[in-house]
């Protein structure tokens, strides 16, 4: 397998905050080996879980499989619930080696009663959905040792070629991009994979990184998913202004650019040639200004929410910020990262010198376009993967809940991935303690369950 990385992969390519993962809960028992040949059936079938990165004369980033070592994974006796959440947090500060591989790594959690598995993975090579289907795909094999390895076409390509409508990019910013490519041309700063771990671990020791998981049983999604029928609202729209109305009642509203909400988009059912459930980074997204309003009731804002995303959920919408990156040069894009994480490096790292120079270079290129967008990052992400069909049973084990986990990131307060399997809606909030501090997120939880119906 090798192929190149498009312009979107390429966007999560050098950034430290680019870790993803799952945990799949089941009822019962998983051992070692089944796991081990899990893992090699899946790594057949998906050949991005045993790929690498690497740049070629030119810097274009290519994926490939050869010579990748096998997938790491630890077994460890699991005593609580809480277990994963352990495990995860001292997991995300050990940096993927790109140029190494492979790009996902697992925990197996094991007790005779609950076991869970841990995917943990780097956002350039999949999204939100990869993962659950990583994650079904290993208790499939699991559930039952004897199933052939399934093999899947060659995946179409999320490129301009198969987006699903010629977009449109105006003029003036196509104007705006050629100016931008030629000024970095004069001032461009490559960027390996020394450089990468500077900043990955410069932003571990910046900031601590926290996760509060809500796991609602059958009955609470249940009423929650009528609720929702009722009101004539889906339950992504009910999670986002609940969340909205929360950070009002505790923190007051976003103010400035805070009021931008990202709207992450799942886009394989989008693509002229759809994807299907191949493993890869299938997403797009927009953001747009919206703010709660206190004169009328959370409903109410709920339904003003939905409309809002209607309106703005068109094709040329979901796929322009991917058409515009494609036109951007591929150095820079690799370079926003040592503009938002530079100066977080110390004097004691290797590559301080040639980091701290770019950085604080206010005259460079880049840094002028990440000193206006900081300011209109959005407050709010939620990341819902919806309601996934996927068996509840697989051989001897009962699916019991997947938990969906991103990155915390010092430019959204509220980062929010929600999944719902086996009838169960999970979501956890990931944030960064020097954002929001532990206490604060905690009131800002309970209170979004209390517009949800939600409040114990």
């Amino acid at each position: 397998m090798k192929r190149k990385l498009n312009s979107f992969e390429r966007r999560f390519f050098r950034a430290p905050t680019s870790t993803i993962s799952i945990v799949a809960r089941v009822k019962g028992f998983i051992s070692e080996e089944d796991l081990r040949i899990a893992l090699n059936k899946v790594r057949q079938q998906h050949p991005l879980v045993g790929a690498r990165i690497y740049l070629d004369e030119n810097y274009d980033a290519w994926y490939t499989s050869e010579n990748v070592p096998v997938n790491p994974f630890r077994v460890i006796q699991r005593k609580s619930d809480k277990d994963w959440y352990h495990e995860l947090l001292n997991d995300y500060k050990i940096r993927f080696e790109l140029e190494k591989g492979p790009l996902v790594r697992f925990v197996l959690l094991q007790s005779p009663e609950i076991s869970e598995i841990i995917i943990i993975c780097h956002h350039a090579i999949c999204d939100g959905t990869s993962l659950a289907i990583l994650a079904r795909d290993l208790l499939l094999y699991i559930g039952n040792p004897g199933r052939e390895t399934q093999e899947l076409s060659e995946p179409p390509l999320a490129t301009l070629e198969n987006f699903p409508t010629n977009v449109t990019i105006g003029k003036a910013i196509m104007f705006a991009i050629n100016t931008m490519n030629k000024k970095w041309q004069n001032v461009k700063v490559i960027f390996d994979e020394e450089d990468e771990d500077n900043i990955f671990r410069a932003y571990w020791d910046s900031f601590n990184f926290n996760i509060i998981s809500v796991e609602l049983n059958e009955k609470e999604t249940s009423d929650l998913v009528e609720k929702c029928h009722q009101q004539g609202v889906t339950v992504n729209s009910a999670l986002n202004t609940a969340f909205l109305a929360a950070r009002r009642s505790i923190r007051g509203p976003f103010k400035g650019g805070r009021q931008n909400i990202l709207l992450p988009v799942n886009t394989r059912k989008r693509y002229r040639k759809p994807v299907g459930e191949h493993f890869g980074l299938y997403i797009a997204g927009f953001q747009f200004k919206l703010s709660y309003n206190p004169k009328k009731d959370f409903w109410e804002n709920a339904k003003t929410f939905g409309n809002k995303v209607r309106e703005k959920l068109n094709i040329n919408k979901v796929f322009k910020f991917a058409a515009i990156t494609s036109l951007i040069d591929k150095t820079l894009v690799d370079a926003r990262s040592f503009s938002f994480m530079g100066k977080n490096v110390p004097s004691n790292f290797s590559r301080y010198e040639k980091i701290h120079a770019f950085s604080n270079d206010e005259k460079n290129i880049v840094n002028k376009r990440a000193k206006k967008q900081i300011p209109s990052m959005p407050g709010l992400a939620v990341t819902n993967l919806g309601q996934l069909d996927y068996p509840t049973k697989y051989g001897s084990l009962e699916l019991d809940r997947f938990i969906f986990i991103t990155s915390g990131t010092p430019y959204i307060e509220l980062v929010i991935p929600a999944v719902t399997v086996a009838g169960k809606l999970t979501f956890t909030i990931n944030y960064l303690e020097e954002t929001t501090d532990t206490p604060t997120m905690e009131r800002i939880k309970n209170k979004a369950l209390e517009y949800l119906g939600l409040a114990k």
